[in-house]
This record gives C-alpha cells, structure tokens and sequence, in this order.
C-alpha cells in the first residue's frame, strides 16, 4: 500500500497511509501545530516546546503497533483506530488543559475537549475531509484514498457519505470508554497509545530521558483480547509486570518532576488567569460554540488580541482587558508567581483530594492571622505598604493550586478500564493480581496529592521575616 513517512525524534520513522494522509492535511488537523502540548512547562524545561500535532502523529503510530497485533487481518479495524490516535485531541483549545481548566467549564461544557472531539468528527470532519479529497490530482494518489476507503468501510459510491461513516466509526471507538472497549483502552486506556505516547514524547523535548525508558513494543506484543464475562477485554500478559510498573513510574516521575513541578504550575496558572479575563474581551464563548471560529483558536491567537485589545485601548471589559495582559506581560518575560506553601500528603484509606481544599483554606486562615498579628504588633515602617497590601488584597494575592492526584500504581485505575492481567490461562484484574502476588502489592502506594500555595507578588522575604507561614507546611514539603 501507498505511504508517506514523517521522521519522529522518539519512532524514528512514522508511516502515514492513504486516507490517512486526507485527514491530516485538514484544517482542524493541522490547527494542532499550533497548540502546546505542555503549555506551562516550557517555562521550566525550554525544549518542551513541542506541539499537539507532534503527539498526535506519535499515538496514531503507537496505535498502529497495537491494532496491527491485535487486529492484524482487519484492515478496516486498524484504519479507524489508527484516526482515533490521531484525531483524539482534536478537540483541544488554546493552551491545551488550561483551557480545558477555565475556558469550557465557563462556557457551561462540561466534558471539555472530549466532547468537543466529538463535535467536531461528526460536524467539521467529513466536510473538511471531502474538500481536501476534492483538492487531490486525478491520479494514483486519488485512487489510493478511494482503495483505502473501501477498505475500511466498504462499497464507497459516495465519497462524502463514506467519509461520514468513518468518523462516526472513530466517535464510536471513544465512546468505548463508559464500557471499557478493547478499542478505547488501546487509545486511552492505563498503558494507551496517548499515554505512552506522551511520557516518551514529553521526557525526551524537556530533557529527562531517564522517565521514558519503558519497553512499549515488549508491552505491546505481549498484549491479547481474551473473554471475561462474554465480552472482549484487553489484557496484558503477566511476564511483562515489570515493564508495565516501568512505564508508570515514569509517568509518576514526569508528573512528579514536568507536569506538576511548581514553576511549571505557576506559569499554567498565570496561563488560566489570562484565559479567564479574556473569556469575555475575546468572545470566547461565541466562538467555541461556533465550531469554524474554534478552529481558528490557538495560543498565539489569545496571545496577539490580548496585545491588540490593550494597544487599541478598548473600553468594553477595559478592567479584564488590563488584567489579562498585566499577568501576559508578567508570562512572557518569566516574570512567574512564586509558590509560598506546599505540602504534598497522603491519608491513608481516604482521598487525599477529598480533604485538599480544606487544609488549603486552614492554611490561608492561619497565614491571614499571622499577618494580622504582624501588623497589630511590631515591625519596620518601609514594611508597613507591603503587609497593609498582602492583608487588604489577601484573597486575590494568595493563589491555591490543588493538581490531580499521583500515584505510582493504584489499581482502580486498572479495575475501573477493565484491563486485566493474563497468567497461566487465568484472566484476573489488577487488583486481583497484587493479591495474589504481594511483591507488587509493596509497590503500590497511596493516592497523593500537592497542594500548593502561591504569592502573585514576590514577598516571600516579608512573609519569611515576619514568619506569617505557618510552620508545619516546611516540615510537609519533602514528604513524596
């Protein structure tokens, strides 16, 4: 068959087929180039600048090595999962999660990017698609798409049809996920092509290889679909546990260290506080409703007509307009919000996330006394302009951050997907394995999560003076 190869700086070689190829050369394809991938992490790790797109490409091709194992004579089956590692970001907006994080939920979406993809496979895809096709050379290139799109959805006598039934066919493989399906676990499932994808991906742009060592082909390859209760289930083969604990202390690690490392948090969270005061300048509601102005959407665009907007001194939302790019001046010279308190804990039996934002508001508490105590008390007078300020603007100066919960191994994530393990002719689920194996059971540890505390104004040398944090948050600070 007809293919084109994109060079990869982790696969080295990533093929690209036919109806492939008329997919990705789509706009709202072609629109993840200009999405970060890590958004705030950049800041931290400056190689860790690649995009969407780029990870994008890497899931389809780590998909393709599951789908050509799994479903080796079934080329139809291969091809739509091959699009759904592709297309399962799709739905991203500006900045990626951070979006995600304010954007959508302001605008009353409360599946995010999830159902957004969906909107615009079924919406936008097809006539996209039918375009580009429309676009191509009456040659053999045209003639391969046709012979792949038959292949994958039989008899086509109508080209725009048939390109609709594909997409619907993809939606359906991410629908998968409200019954754990052998195709969505292979996407996105607790060792997905997305997940595997992004560790290996993300550790190699930000300069921290050693949490991307796992063995995905090893994985892979020892990866089957067996029967649990009349239905297929995916399942790992036991003699690869090693390798599967492998891969997820990597992605403890890129969580613990990338992801959830506290500039890079700080810069996400400047991030938000753009995205939120630009909600209204920007229009952002009506043009994520309006699924052809949501593709035109992208980082740079926020970024420029924030600029724009303050250069032309408009004087509608003129305050949000200030706001957001007073914080955009302070992103884009790294001129970051400062983390003051962070205590990463763990409760045993209990989530941790669960009791996060009280410990938070209790810390608050005691730093908002402390500093009221300061001032009825004694202190230097060039000090007096800055603590008067933390006191009287205290809610909006001191920033909370509570990110997901990490875990090393936590086998919900696992039971809850319906992956399952294979050992001797026996499937059992995860958590049926440890027990039965307590060597594993000592590397499973308990739900943690960070809460962090951070100042938009660096007094962190007031705040240490006058000792207005409360003393227990130094001593949690180095409990992983």
């Amino acid at each position: 068959m007809k293919y084109k190869v994109s060079r990869d700086p982790i696969y080295s070689e990533i093929f690209i087929y036919p109806l492939e190829m008329l997919v990705t050369d789509t706009k709202p394809v072609q629109r993840l180039r200009f999405l970060s991938q890590l958004a705030g992490a950049a800041f931290v790790y400056p190689g860790a600048s690649h995009t969407r797109f780029a990870h994008s490409m890497g899931t389809m091709h780590v998909t393709g090595m599951y789908a050509e194992h799994l479903f080796k004579d079934n080329r139809s089956k291969q091809r739509i999962l091959r699009l759904a590692g592709l297309l399962h970001d799709i739905g991203h907006g500006p900045f990626s999660h951070q979006f995600d994080d304010v954007v959508y939920p302001m605008a009353g979406i409360n599946e995010g990017h999830d159902e957004y993809r969906d909107r615009i496979l079924l919406e936008l895809m097809p006539e996209h698609t039918y375009e580009v096709f429309k676009n191509l050379p009456k040659d053999s290139l045209r003639n391969f798409v046709l012979e792949d799109l038959e292949a994958t959805v039989g008899n086509v006598s109508d080209v725009k049809e048939a390109l609709k039934k594909v997409f619907e066919m993809v939606v359906e493989v991410f629908h998968g996920e409200e019954t754990g399906s052998v195709e969505f676990n292979i996407i996105q499932g607790p060792l997905g092509a997305d997940r595997i994808d992004f560790i290996l991906r993300d550790s190699y742009n930000s300069g921290t290889r050693t949490f991307g060592t796992g063995a995905p082909d090893r994985i892979i390859r020892n990866s089957l679909i067996a029967k649990k209760e009349g239905r297929d289930v995916l399942c790992y083969n036991a003699k690869v546990m090693d390798d599967i604990y492998a891969a997820l202390f990597g992605r403890f690690m890129m969580y613990k260290n990338v992801y959830f490392h506290k500039t890079s948090r700080a810069a996400d969270l400047m991030i938000q506080e753009i995205l939120k005061y630009s909600y209204k300048p920007l229009g952002l509601k009506e043009r994520i409703l309006d699924l052809e102005e949501f593709i035109n959407l992208t980082d740079s665009t926020i970024i420029e007509e924030v600029k724009f907007l303050k250069k032309t001194g408009q004087t509608e939302f003129k305050e949000d307009i200030d706001k957001a790019y007073e914080v955009l001046e302070r992103l884009l010279k790294r001129d970051l919000w400062k983390v003051v308190v962070e205590m990463p804990f763990s409760i045993e039996g209990i989530d941790p996330g669960l009791v996060s934002k009280s410990l938070a508001m209790e810390t608050l508490e005691k730093m908002k006394k402390n500093l009221k105590l300061v001032l009825s008390g004694k202190f230097d007078e060039e000090d007096y302009d800055t603590l008067k300020e933390m006191y009287e603007n205290f809610d909006d100066i001191f920033i909370i951050d509570t990110p997901y919960k990490l875990t090393l191994v936590h086998p919900d994530e696992f039971v809850q997907s319906k992956v399952l393990i294979y050992k001797d002719d026996k499937v059992m689920n995860f958590e049926e394995y440890v027990k039965k194996y307590p060597a594993y059971r000592l590397m499973s540890n308990n739900l943690i999560q960070i809460l962090r505390i951070y100042i938009k104004k660096d007094y962190r040398n007031i705040l240490e003076k006058y000792q207005i944090l409360p003393s227990e948050s130094s001593r949690l600070v180095t409990r992983w």
